[in-house]
């Protein structure tokens, strides 16, 4: 079985990364979507699988596995589909699930081909007076511009593209939730959150002491968006000022190279094993980093148990993109040890666990760079960086998931996911965590229809970006702080796949998550960060004046 599943893997990771090199070659996304339902298909002959496997009784099962050696590795693999007993249909009912299970993925197909492909944002005149074609892969760099009319015509001309697919995206949001739904209720499951979290083996209290716990913790988010307001110098905070660099920028157009070596620098704490590994990535050629009309948006690491785990970015020179680097390259290495150290039974991790690799290496790189700074200047922008890092890590994507939870709630509701529906819901969302420090422009009620991540399959995804920066956040500075005995635990936890329960790995790691200390100490860090940010800009503008 598992070497069918081998070649099938390597057949729609194949496909689905030259659809993702340019998605305007529809032979391509033909292949992809030929591998998509080879996967389903392959899915549906395995659905007798499950069914018959928890029919043989426990203490039958518990005696195979102490009468038969081979058996011992998968002792773990067959706790968890015991777990999933109660939520387990009969073969006839699998099957069913399984067929269904392609034609109801296809959501996040039509959003990639609306958005890689068929969405036109025009053009934008930079700072030096060019006419440049405005793309979703060019809107960062925009943004990170230090003029603000550059910022706001890349901002508004962005989102009105999307706006004027509104409904579309809308439509296509609410089939993608209901089907989420559908597949919730027919496991026996009273909601889709409740669904994701049990089969991740995650307390669905995690997920709700989150969103407490941030929206409470806003304020030092509010006042960090105040002093941003109050640095810019600007009436009026606006979204499109939320990533300008409030002071002059002290790493710009950095080279590719350049970027490498900064970040193999930072992340030798990690030991010479994790180092090595980083340059053979780039010596086997896992890296594509450059934009290109057609290659899909953002950033991504991507293979199987027997590939290359290869990564996908769109580098423009600015520090955010050194920044992913760091970030996917995270989870490529996590998929090499995971892959070097474990049976390809545990040789994937879950989710919850994904985001902690990349996360640690970017909160790794930022103190790096903190703690080279020469100059006020240098730790002003330095700090301000990590902070919109940290805001997008931690509370936006908090309150992502806030908006997930409060869309399925309507559909579980019974209550239809208009386009003015999702746009009320957003916007309210948006005012629980930013308040009254950012002005939300109009446009901005409509950005739930321009995040990939919410038409994931495995939706309730985006929570764990936000516990696993808390995760990362203290696991990084244990690394720093202690050396070796927290490197040797979190280089255990990469190498372990899914052999064990994430909460566990992670408390083997040091951290208990089903705590909301992480949560609190990870809010007290921002709050602190903030401070330093305080006592850089005061020190800069001392100067300023004593110069004068």
């Amino acid at each position: 079985m598992q070497s069918v599943e081998t070649i099938i893997a390597n057949l729609y990771v194949y496909a689905g990364l030259r659809s993702y090199e340019d998605t305007r070659v529809s032979e391509n996304a033909a292949r992809f979507s030929e591998a998509q339902s080879l996967y389903a298909r392959y899915q549906e002959t395995l659905s007798f699988f499950t069914p018959e496997l928890l029919a043989i009784p426990e203490h039958t099962l518990s005696q195979l596995l102490a009468s038969t050696p081979g058996l011992a590795v998968y002792t773990h693999y067959l706790e968890e589909i015991a777990r999933m007993r109660p939520y387990t249909l009969s073969e006839a009912e699998e099957k069913l699930l399984a067929m269904a299970s392609d034609p109801l993925d296809k959501f996040d197909s039509v959003f990639t081909a609306i958005d890689s492909s068929d969405l036109q944002f025009g053009t934008v005149i930079d700072s030096d007076g060019n006419e440049v074609e405005l793309t979703n892969s060019r809107y960062g760099a925009f943004l990170h511009s230090t003029d603000r009319r550059v910022r706001e015509d890349a901002w508004i001309g962005l989102f009105k593209g999307y706006n004027a697919l509104n409904h579309t995206l809308a439509a296509n949001y609410e089939g993608h939730v209901k089907s989420r739904v559908f597949f919730a209720r027919a496991r026996g499951f009273e909601s889709r959150l409740e669904h994701a979290t049990y089969v991740n083996a995650i307390p669905v209290e995690i997920f709700n002491n989150l969103l407490t716990t941030a929206k409470a913790g806003s304020e030092p988010l509010q006042r960090y968006l105040k002093l941003r307001k109050e640095a810019l110098g600007v009436e009026r905070l606006e979204i499109w000022d939320m990533y300008a660099p409030i002071v002059p920028p002290t790493m710009a157009d950095i080279s590719f190279e350049n970027a490498k070596q900064l970040v193999a620098d930072a992340l030798t704490p990690l030991g010479q094993e994790y180092i090595d590994i980083y340059w053979k990535g780039f010596e086997e050629g896992w890296v594509d980093a450059m934009a290109n009309r057609g290659k899909r948006g953002g950033a991504y690491s991507w293979g199987t148990y027997t590939s290359k785990p290869y990564l996908s970015m769109n580098y423009e020179g600015t520090l955010n993109n050194v920044s992913t680097l760091a970030h996917e390259y995270g989870h490529s290495i996590h998929s090499y040890l995971t892959r070097s150290n474990q049976p390809q039974v545990y040789g994937d991790y879950k989710t919850f666990i994904a985001e902690v690799a990349s996360m640690t290496n970017e909160a790794i790189l930022m103190q790096k760079m903190l703690s080279e700074a020469s100059s006020a200047g240098e730790r002003a922008y330095l700090l301000s960086s990590y902070l919109d890092e940290f805001r997008g890590g931690f509370y936006r994507q908090a309150s992502f998931a806030d908006f997930e939870a409060r869309a399925h709630a309507k559909v579980e509701a019974g209550e239809a996911l208009t386009a003015d529906v999702l746009n009320n819901l957003y916007a309210d969302v948006f005012a629980d965590y930013y308040g009254d420090a950012v002005h939300a422009h109009e446009l901005n009620q409509i950005e739930w229809s321009r995040i990939p991540h919410f038409l994931r399959s495995d939706n309730f995804y985006v929570y764990q970006y936000s516990t696993s920066f808390v995760a990362a956040t203290a696991l990084a500075k244990m690394i720093i702080e202690e050396g070796e005995p927290a490197r040797e635990r979190y280089l255990t936890m990469l190498k372990s796949g899914s052999n064990d329960y994430p909460i566990a790995l992670l408390k083997k790691a040091g951290i208990d998550m089903t705590s909301t200390a992480p949560m609190e100490a990870t809010i007290a860090v921002f709050d602190d960060l903030v401070d330093q940010l305080e006592v850089a800009l005061d020190e800069m503008n001392a100067l300023t004046v004593t110069r004068q």
